[in-house]
């Protein structure tokens, strides 16, 4: 096989010679005397007959003669009599390719585990000031067969996966508003590319993204997934109000972001998610106002060091502003669970993205249960751990596994994925914050400014417009000429086009002269 594609993931890859082979402990059980072990080996050399042995505490439990083909799949399932913390061993022609030290498996608990799992679907605006587009991402993560033969591309596999395990397994996404706006625009109205292409809105790609916005709504409709709203570009919106002081500019762009969601959704979303998990208590009054009641923000960068009633970041807490009295509910991510799958993602095969994912939900098991928790939080990108990975195919089956590991769990009781309304509908937050610092899922800004050498000198030519803006407005209020910059400024904030590793110092200048044309610098 081609070993390149193998790369940091939660599992090491287990190969002996041409075979990659995996054993598998099921993390829960109905019966607490019986415990399923599985086995995958997948044979990538000629064509050869293996003998597969299978020991439990070194017990010899089953053993298999089987002749695999190139690229052949032999898997099988045993159970055996639990022995807690017993080991297992998977031997190829009696070489050990792949073992667990104990056994961990859970059949019981006081109460389900509560699973909120959050994917945060988003691209920036990619088009320029005439409306022409620069790039067709948020197309491409639709259309493109990325996970073939799995499926399309992320924004179409996660919404047909989510329609496999209706009724099962429940989602919360964020479709940013921008990503949106840009799927309505190509449906609505078909695009230009600033190349000259054109997309017909009645091309049959066209028509994929029409199916993905329908399975998405549907399944919106069907309370299978809750849609988070979000500012209308992916802008770092703590900072801005911290840096800049552009509180009122950060309100408008979330109630136009709102209103897009609103659309979509055909009702008022009630979670919003803060590009970047970029936070300042500052955000508090403009969220409030908006009637908006809950966020979602990082355990290691912002729970760890907030004031107040801190007990576990298992739980939802309120966070109050203790100047204006108002609050936000706050849900804190599992940093660590939440980026093992974020970023241990290469997985070389489809048997090692399985093995993968059962790793993934022992871990889980085994973290709330240790720590009581009460509502373990996952929330992360939805698209950029499938697209970055170096086999995006198999973080398909990744997926796949996952949500169907969370219907198994669910159907004997150990935990549940949630919604979070269902949460604090149920269960509402107790204890109460006073203080969570400005900072977002990474800690410090440097990502957007500081880690490349132009970022100080645009930084510096946004300041600029920002404070001609301020004095424009102090002067003639928000006229026309005022409206049409703040559209441009929303665009140049994007953090998507600061990102050190995306760096697009092209896109911001095009907006910046934008901005220039209404207001002159």
């Amino acid at each position: 096989m081609d070993v390149s594609i193998c790369g940091k993931a939660l599992v090491e890859p287990r190969f002996y010679g041409s075979v990659e082979g995996y054993v598998i402990v099921e993390p829960f059980s109905r019966d607490p005397r019986e415990t399923v072990v599985k086995v995958y080996v997948k044979n990538y050399g000629f064509g050869k007959r293996y003998t597969i042995d299978l020991l439990v505490c070194n017990d010899l439990v089953e053993r298999r003669s089987a002749k695999l083909e190139v690229g052949e799949i032999l898997g099988f399932e045993v159970g055996v009599r639990a022995r807690d913390r017993c080991s297992v061993k998977l031997k190829v022609d009696g070489y050990t390719i792949d073992y667990i030290d104990q056994m961990v498996v859970y059949s019981e608990y006081s109460r389900p585990i509560s699973i909120v799992t959050v994917f945060h679907h988003h691209q920036p605006p990619n088009y320029g000031p005439d409306k022409r587009y620069l790039s067709l991402w948020p197309f491409i993560y639709v259309w493109r067969p990325i996970l073939s033969p799995y499926g399309l591309g992320p924004y179409h596999y996660h919404a047909s996966i989510l329609s496999k395990y209706r009724g099962y397994t429940y989602i919360t996404y964020n479709l940013s508003p921008s990503l949106l706006a840009q799927w309505i625009d190509i449906v609505d109205n078909g695009i230009t590319t600033v190349s000259g292409e054109s997309i017909e809105r009645s091309s049959g790609l066209t028509q994929i993204v029409r199916e993905t916005m329908d399975m998405y709504r549907s399944l919106a409709e069907s309370n299978s997934i809750e849609v988070l709203t979000s500012i209308y570009a992916h802008t770092i919106s703590g900072y801005i109000v911290d840096y800049l002081e552009l509180d009122r500019v950060i309100s408008k762009e979330l109630e136009y972001g709102l209103n897009i969601s609103r659309k979509f959704l055909g009702r008022d979303p009630r979670g919003i998610w803060l590009p970047e998990m970029s936070f300042s208590m500052k955000l508090i009054h403009i969220l409030s106002s908006l009637n908006l009641e809950y966020t979602f923000l990082d355990e290691r960068h912002h729970f760890v060091s907030s004031q107040g009633d801190r007990e576990s970041p298992y739980e939802p807490y309120i966070v109050q502003d203790a100047v204006t009295g108002e609050s936000i509910v706050v849900f804190f991510r599992d940093t660590e669970l939440s980026n093992d799958i974020g970023f241990n993602n290469n997985y070389c095969s489809e048997i090692h993205a399985i093995k993968g994912a059962y790793t993934f939900v022992t871990k889980l098991l085994t973290k709330a249960i240790s720590n009581r928790a009460r509502v373990v939080t996952l929330a992360l990108d939805g698209e950029n751990w499938i697209v970055a990975s170096r086999n995006p195919p198999a973080t398909a089956v990744f997926l796949d596994t996952l949500l169907n590991l969370f219907t198994e769990m669910k159907k004997i009781g150990i935990a549940r994925t949630v919604l979070p309304n269902e949460v604090l509908r149920d269960n509402p937050p107790k204890r109460k914050l006073t203080f969570i610092p400005s900072a977002t899922w990474l800690g410090s800004y440097t990502k957007w400014r500081g880690e490349i050498k132009e970022h100080e000198v645009f930084w510096r030519e946004v300041e600029s417009r920002v404070k001609g803006f301020k004095e424009y407005i102090s002067r003639y209020g928000y006229d026309e000429k005022a409206e049409k910059a703040e559209w441009a400024l929303w665009h140049i904030l994007d953090s998507d086009y600061w990102w050190a590793e995306f760096w697009s110092r092209e896109i911001i200048s095009l907006w910046i002269k934008e901005f220039d044309k209404h207001i002159k610098h």
